[in-house]
């Protein structure tokens, strides 16, 4: 179709002028007037309607009387400015107009100047724009409360259009990026992060903008007000325009770096020992696993050492458990000061230790390691300014000359472990096919050693102490036997480590506190009955470190009490590690005796680490010798010397000496020469029964 010029189309147009205005006034969406200065001239239909009149009815009323009472003199204003002729131009504005009835509708305008009837005159078309009006405020109320709802929002939120520029953000994102959203409109993460940063977001940006959907995963991003990176999450969404096509992104970040640092302490509380900070019997087993697959691939020698501190729980009875916390510590730290960077060292639970040594070739270097952290552990441990000792004991296992399976060799290793205590401690031991047995014998032990306690199995002996300046008997050590029913008598080197390192040695001290005053009580009766002037037997009961914690002795001078004995009846036997270090527990003990008239016996003096700085600051009556010194005192000088300094020094001290393991008349000599005052020992007689000793010293 040719195109036709337009003052062609005017000039038709305005031939069809009358036809085309009559279209324009009986329209029923747009009201129509024509006005002059005075009143109105012609409204159509619509324009009536819309303030609820006849057409006849407003016609001739004067303009301003459509209009609200606040809005005349805006509307006067402008129909001054264009009936006067100061303005040409079209007028477009909005006013609120009012009905017959009073009621009050916004609308907008458009007018224009033009003569009628030779008189300025003014037409136009009014919009009835209330419906848009209400639903435009809506729309603004609710982009205000979206607005406030995201500017509320702590997490940083941004939007960008589908360029990946910046359309906006909540006050947490200015905070974030250290600059106002005013600032940030139309640009890219290139003005504002590190070039590896913007490239990263940039990139994420592009590819969710580029598929649409949602986006969601973990970055890096660093704060503006500090200049420290965290670890968040981004979580984007596309948003579309409302013809469909792609408007931009919207994103939120959640800073999950406390959650990350809550991970990790969970990972470490789960994996690593939270006291030593070694791995832990969890991260353990893990890691061994992966090692016997290498060594398995590899085709080489695993060794596994299996560690348990000596002597650990006397420590712990006697200085705490701060302080035996602090011994862990540095144990762990020495243990792991021998290894190579390819070991790796971990703590399984209490005072035990799992090592493993990778890509062995041959077991003597497991043998050498393993010597190397027994003579490292066996120098004394600064406690706070306390000294204290322990050793350890080995047990190694191999993979796969022993066990391919992981709790197998472990559980290998814990056998020769114990392996290593039966042989004295302080030394190690290969595991032997042998040991498995022994373990399940020792199972057993410690099953029915529990069974013991509550059915009462255990016996007491006596062995007599004699006065060496006469050969009388005048004191006595009691002496606890346990008669397995089934096996007969057990070993006491046997069973009570073991209850001390199940934590019912206790119970046993106890209940053989009460045996023994029971039959000092009978003593007394006999003695009554008999001889009021023959001299009562002193018995001495032995009282365990662990029952300083558990307090088992507390009711003992009431027993006394209870029973009508003299104080100076009992002997409390107490280990010379007990006094290396001032605990509380052992300071109010001691002394609770010491004031209640109990005496104190230091047993197996010398056999440990010494204690003689410590000698000044308790009452101690008895100096006990250890056996260790008695059986070479006839072969060995220099045994006769440390004996004689020992009894020399308990009498300077105040105290008695005795000597325990006297085996030979010619010891019993050398001890008489010495000045000692008491001794015991298979020579004078071994331990027995109650009846036994009964009839031994005639009671």
């Amino acid at each position: 179709m040719d195109k036709i010029p337009l003052n062609a189309v005017i000039a038709r147009v305005l031939r069809e002028s009358n036809s085309l205005l009559l279209a324009l006034f009986e329209n029923t969406v747009i009201g129509v007037y024509l006005f002059n200065s005075d009143h109105f001239i012609y409204v159509n239909q619509r324009f009536a309607e819309m303030h609820g009149y006849t057409q006849d009815e407003i016609i001739a009323r004067e303009p301003w009387r459509v209009v609200a009472p606040d809005d005349r003199q805006l509307v006067q204003r402008e129909i001054d400015l264009r009936i006067q002729s100061k303005v040409k131009v079209s007028s477009h504005y909005g006013f609120h107009s009012i009905r017959k009835d009073g009621a009050l509708f916004e609308c907008e305008v458009y007018g224009a100047a033009t003569q009628f009837a030779e008189q300025s005159a003014i037409i136009g078309l009014m919009l009835d724009v209330s419906a848009r009006h209400t639903t435009e405020r809506a729309v603004t109320d609710q982009l205000n409360l979206i607005e406030k709802l995201v500017d509320t929002i702590p997490n940083p939120v941004y939007y960008k259009n589908e360029h990946d520029l910046y359309l906006g953000c909540n006050t947490a994102f200015e905070q974030l990026i250290g600059h106002k959203r005013e600032e940030l409109i139309g640009h890219t993460p290139h003005n504002f992060y590190p070039k590896d940063l913007a490239n990263s977001y940039v990139d994420a940006d592009k590819s969710l903008l580029k598929q649409r959907g949602k986006q969601i995963y973990e970055a890096t991003i660093t704060y503006a007000t500090d200049g420290t990176r965290h670890d968040v999450v981004f979580y984007k969404a596309t948003f579309d325009k409302v013809d469909g096509s792609l408007g931009g992104l919207i994103g939120v970040i959640l800073d999950i770096t406390d959650r990350k640092r809550m991970e990790e302490t969970v990972k470490r509380e789960a994996y690593d020992d939270a006291l030593t900070g070694l791995p832990n019997r969890r991260s353990c087993f893990a890691r061994l696993n992966d090692e016997l697959k290498r060594a398995q691939r590899n085709r080489c020698k695993l060794a596994l050492l299996f560690i348990d501190l000596d002597h650990f729980k006397e420590v712990n009875d006697t200085f705490g458990h701060d302080l035996g916390d602090q011994l862990l510590i540095q144990a762990s730290q020495r243990i792991s000061s021998i290894l190579r960077a390819s070991d790796a060292a971990f703590r399984q639970g209490g005072d035990e230790f799992i090592v493993f040594l990778p890509d062995l070739t041959d077991s003597v270097a497991a043998g050498y390691t393993a010597q190397k952290i027994i003579a490292e552990l066996s120098s004394p441990f600064d406690l706070n300014g306390q000294r204290a000792y322990v050793t350890a004991s080995i047990g190694i296992a191999f993979y796969p000359d022993d066990s391919s399976q992981i709790e197998t060799l472990v559980s290998y290793a814990d056998h020769a472990m114990y392996a290593a205590k039966a042989m004295g401690r302080k030394c190690f031991c290969y595991f032997e096919s042998t040991m498995q047995t022994h373990a399940l014998h020792r199972l057993d032990l410690v099953n029915d050693l529990r069974q013991a306690v509550i059915e009462k199995q255990f016996e007491m002996y006596y062995q007599p102490i004699v006065d060496m300046t006469n050969g009388h008997t005048v004191k006595a050590e009691a002496l606890v036997r346990w008669n397995h029913p089934e096996h007969g008598m057990v070993s006491p080197s046997e069973f009570l480590p073991i209850a001390e390192e199940i934590g019912i040695v206790g119970n046993i001290g106890n209940w053989a506190f009460h045996q023994a005053m029971n039959v000092a009580h009978q003593w007394q009766l006999r003695r009554e009955e008999k001889d009021k002037a023959q001299e009562p037997i002193q018995i001495g009961v032995n009282l365990w470190p662990h029952q300083f914690i558990d307090d088992t002795y507390s009711d003992w001078v009431d027993y006394l009490r209870q029973l009508g004995l003299p104080p100076h009846t009992l002997v409390v036997g107490i280990t010379e590690g007990l006094l290396l270090g001032v605990q509380p527990a052992v300071i109010d003990a001691l002394f609770s005796f010491h004031t209640a008239g109990v005496q104190i016996g230091l047993h197996n003096f010398g056999a440990g680490n010494s204690a003689i700085s410590y000698l000044r600051k308790y009452d101690i009556d008895y100096l006990k010798i250890d056996r260790s010194y008695i059986c070479d005192l006839a072969a060995t000088p220099k045994n006769r010397v440390i004996v004689d300094l020992m009894i020399t020094m308990a009498h300077k001290l105040g105290m008695k000496a005795i000597a325990e393991g006297v085996e030979t008349e010619e010891q019993r000599d050398l001890l008489c020469q010495a000045g000692c005052d008491y001794a015991q020992g298979d020579l004078f007689a071994k331990p027995m029964s109650l009846a036994d000793f009964q009839c031994y010293v005639g009671i």
